[in-house]
């Protein structure tokens, strides 16, 4: 069931006020909120957080961004559960925004509710937990969107024209950074390690760039970071991919850079060889093609790519057309199932076939 209608603008169309809720309110979830403050027709009606105090400091963050704006305050009710949220406030829509380890009963009480439902990635720890979630969320009908941000940017979007009817040869995703403070995020149990919480955004850009992954294998340890307490995750990792169309590809990334350590830019990239055509592509920044003959060119992603993800869900469940978002649950399970597959396959030594994968 669509909002329902607030008002008529001035060309007689009907604005639809979309109210959204949001479980797990740091981090990422302050960027969406900010940009959906900044949306005509759109109001945050619930905050639901297990952590003391985090409802009350997202409140405060948005009342600081509208005081910036000129705007007056909002006061959004503040939970710790997301089914008394789901009962206590009608909303069209919820963004969840929460460890990795937590997804699975937050989407299943927002879906039991027929709620749309906006996931950020990576969508669970699991590949069961996440396979469940796609089936209920087909079976609600509800609209659906992944935190796949970077697949707005115009540089991306370039990428996809300039690589459109041509052979694919090689695709490389990289890359390395250091450890975060978060202590969940180093124990393998509750992040999943690097590759499924972070590095899940080359993954799915080479998915949305190449095309679909068809077998991995993979290796990864944990060589450098063996000094940090309690940190269990592979703190280097390396894969090989075939693609369905043919195509070979190489993941790397690393989390082991510390004390000043820096690699150069350019190596944190996604780099793809394709038949005359040359592309490195620093997701959400830049875009550097090379053609056969030496034509360069050089493309600096414009702004705004975040919201336009926002803009598109939040334009989907006011009228339910789909057709602007660019990675619903369903396609951004298959971009899990490649990190996860990954993750088996560095556990076991063996090849994956993605088709196989249980």
């Amino acid at each position: 069931m669509l909002p329902s209608p607030v008002g008529v603008d001035g060309e007689g169309a009907c604005r639809v006020l979309v109210t959204i809720g949001f479980v797990g309110v740091g981090g990422r979830a302050t960027e969406e909120m900010r940009d959906l403050l900044d949306m005509e027709g759109v109001r945050l009606g619930a905050f639901c957080d297990v952590a003391p105090g985090r409802c009350e400091e997202a409140l405060a963050f948005c009342n600081r961004f509208l005081a910036e704006q000129g705007r007056g305050p909002i006061d959004v009710p503040c939970f710790r559960d997301v089914r008394a949220m789901l009962a206590a406030v009608p909303l069209d829509a919820v963004y969840v925004s929460v460890p990795t380890f937590a997804h699975g009963d937050i989407e299943h009480a927002i879906l039991d509710a027929g709620k749309a439902l906006f996931v950020e990635k990576p969508i669970a720890l699991e590949l069961a937990v996440a396979r469940e979630i796609a089936d209920h969320a087909r079976r609600a009908g509800v609209v659906t969107c992944v935190g796949y941000q970077l697949r707005y940017a115009s540089t991306t979007q370039l990428a996809r024209v300039l690589l459109r009817g041509r052979t694919v040869g090689m695709a490389v995703a990289l890359r390395f950074g250091g450890l975060p403070d978060t202590p969940w995020w180093r124990v393998q149990r509750q992040s999943g390690g690097m590759l499924i919480e972070q590095h899940t955004h080359g993954v799915d850009l080479l998915r949305y760039l190449v095309g679909e992954v068809q077998r991995v294998y993979a290796e990864a340890d944990t060589l450098l970071l063996t000094d940090v307490p309690g940190l269990d995750i592979a703190d280097v990792h390396a894969a090989t991919l075939r693609f369905a169309n043919g195509a070979v590809g190489t993941l790397g990334n690393s989390c082991a850079l510390r004390d000043g350590l820096a690699l150069p830019r350019e190596l944190s990239q996604i780099h793809i060889l394709a038949k005359d055509l040359a592309l490195s592509l620093a997701a959400g920044s830049r875009l550097v093609a090379t053609h056969a003959g030496g034509e360069r060119e050089e493309h600096a992603a414009a702004p705004g790519f975040n919201r336009a993800m926002n803009e598109a869900f939040v334009h989907a469940v006011r009228t339910g057309d789909r057709s602007r978002i660019l990675s619903d649950y369903d396609d951004a399970l298959r971009t899990f199932a490649v990190t996860y597959a990954c993750h088996v396959s560095a556990t076991t030594g063996r090849v994956v076939d993605l088709d196989e994968l249980a």
